[in-house]
């Protein structure tokens, strides 16, 4: 068989660094760029101030978003991360469990932009679902998208989304488990929780990990339902990195601090992936296919 050259080799990483460099390392370097020069709306004016990054540590309304943003990914652990753990535990012991999957996972195809709506009139103080059944319980209706719950409704909205999501590639590893590791388990007297806890999801720590850094990773990028249930949040309370990044971009033409902003939060998800990666190696290790 004829060898190839590392030249030969070369060849194939081309296209994937090409497109490497014309959507991630270009434009990340003219934000850079543009973070650092004046500008007047759309138009440049000087180039190597430090103004906009000096005025970050001052912005209230960026700390409320970064605060906003760290409740929001606490929560969305919980909510994604855990009940899509706990539902791919209860499908695991379904004996036909395709129907019950196929429910659970149906939220994730819907469009971002119904799913906001519907749950917006949900949320609604007067006629919403939500409120209606408190009512009937003889409890007091809650102002779900004003504070203190903006936030955490939210958070649920995205977990009745994103559980199903995370309940599929559980599910994915449990199945792979040998049923030797159960039985064997089943015959020392263990129960159902205790090999659950003890055994499979040890044995899935690697696909918790991923659904650790999806989580932390994506709420630091999440706007569509920020943006379509909090159109009018006069008191802010709802505020997130994303879409005050945009606000300041587009709505206000501040392209300088608004790209000063989008380089903060890429230095802060790469930073976060980087935690994620050394839990993945301390926790995880090497894990060994069974």
């Amino acid at each position: 068989m004829k060898q190839h050259g590392g030249s030969t080799a070369w060849l194939y990483a081309v296209p994937a660094m090409l497109l490497f460099t014309l959507i991630i390392a270009v434009p990340t370097a003219m934000t850079f760029m543009f973070s650092i020069m004046e500008w007047r709306r759309f138009q440049p004016l000087s180039l190597g101030t430090v103004q906009h990054y000096l005025r970050l540590p001052q912005d209230l309304t960026l700390r409320r978003a970064f605060n906003n943003n760290f409740v929001y990914i606490f929560w969305t652990l919980i909510l994604e991360v855990g009940t899509g753990l706990t539902l791919a535990g209860v499908a695991i012991h379904l004996r036909r469990s395709t129907l019950f999957r196929s429910l659970v996972f149906a939220p994730v195809v819907l469009p971002s932009i119904v799913t906001g709506l519907l749950w917006q009139q949900a949320f609604a103080f007067e006629s919403g679902l939500l409120n209606r059944i408190l009512l009937f319980a003889g409890a007091e209706p809650l102002r779900w998208l004003g504070p203190p719950l903006t936030v955490f409704s939210i958070s649920l909205v995205s977990g009745w989304i994103w559980a199903g999501f995370f309940m599929t590639i559980f599910y994915a590893g449990l199945v792979r488990i040998p049923e030797s590791f159960l039985e064997s388990a089943l015959l020392d007297g263990a129960s159902p929780l205790t090999i659950f806890f003890r055994i499979q999801v040890p044995l899935i720590r690697n696909l918790i990990v991923l659904g650790l850094l999806i989580v932390t990773t994506g709420g630091f990028k999440g706007f569509d339902l920020w943006q379509v249930m909090l159109r009018r949040d006069p008191l802010e309370s709802g505020v997130v990195l994303p879409t005050y990044l945009v606000r300041t971009f587009f709505e206000n033409r501040n392209i300088g601090y608004g790209s000063a902003i989008s380089v903060l939060l890429t230095a802060v998800v790469i930073g976060i992936m980087g935690v994620v990666a050394l839990i993945r190696r301390f926790y995880v290790g090497e894990m060994e296919e069974y």
